[in-house]
């Protein structure tokens, strides 16, 4: 099934459904800007492995396929969509979340707020704190992109993979191309305009979520940073929180291997909880 425009408590949603109708489902949702691409091939490489889960991409209104939705124009409002989401995929289960960047602020919130509904959190350089300047991100010189790699590109585009990326070669390039500028070219202005307006819950959760939880963070990351992540998961009682050298933004792709390994092992955490 490809992705498909889906009503969702009466918003359209970008919506594609790999996996048995049976088999318990995880919600994938991804960051700001970009859309389910960013996740879906890296995520489904895992799942080759860990047979037996109904995997669920999203694009939020105004990413990806799903357009622009005046019911959507903030965290606020995204947050209630997961809402909405969990209750449409669940299948009378709780589900799992695997979210990315600002996908995994919404995700940690879901489950904090919604821990009936929440199997299990994978958080991937989650964004913990809304305002840019109040991060606590790493000092990190800018890349170099070989020439070879930067052939024909424009200048806008290398300073975007500049900013995400720690990794150079041709193969973090070429994921850049096909998925994350696609991805940004695509998403609608005025969505990004109102909803990076309003990027803060106006309520921030208090609770803490006891499920299972993985935090993936890059050592090199200068757009979330590492460190505010930790402080999330010291909160978190069932917390894995692994910081990985050599990654920037994306250190699910730039450090596969050691991130999959992680995800197996969350699922097989959240697995076992439910039985």
């Amino acid at each position: 099934m490809s992705m498909q425009l889906q009503r969702v408590a009466g918003i359209e949603v970008g919506i594609e459904t790999v996996g048995g109708a049976d088999d318990p489902a995880v919600l994938h949702l991804h960051g700001f800007q970009v859309d389910h691409r960013v996740l879906r091939d890296p995520m489904e490489r895992v799942y080759t492995a860990c047979p037996g889960w109904r995997r669920v991409y999203v694009d939020v209104p105004g990413f990806g396929i799903a357009p622009p939705s005046a019911a959507v124009g903030s965290s606020d409002e995204a947050l209630a969509l997961v809402f909405a989401l969990l209750d449409e995929v669940g299948g009378g289960r709780p589900a799992a979340i695997v979210g990315q960047s600002w996908g995994g602020y919404l995700a940690h919130a879901a489950a904090a707020l919604r821990p009936d509904a929440v199997a299990g959190i994978a958080l991937l350089c989650p964004m913990t704190v809304p305002e840019h300047a109040a991060r606590d991100v790493p000092e990190v010189p800018p890349v170099e992109i070989p020439a070879d790699i930067a052939a024909g590109a424009d200048e806008a585009d290398l300073d975007l993979f500049r900013e995400i990326a720690f990794v150079v070669d041709a193969e973090q390039f070429g994921f850049f191309r096909s998925a994350v500028l696609p991805a940004v070219r695509a998403a609608d202005p005025d969505a990004l305009e109102r909803i990076s307006g309003a990027y803060a819950f106006t309520d921030p959760p208090q609770t803490v979520f006891a499920g299972p939880s993985l935090i993936v963070a890059g050592r090199h990351d200068r757009i979330v940073g590492y460190r505010d992540a930790w402080r999330l998961a010291e909160r978190l009682p069932r917390a894995t929180y692994a910081v990985l050298d050599g990654a920037g933004h994306h250190a699910h792709l730039e450090r596969e291997a050691e991130t999959a390994a992680l995800l197996r092992g969350w699922l097989a955490d959240v697995a076992a909880a439910a039985r």
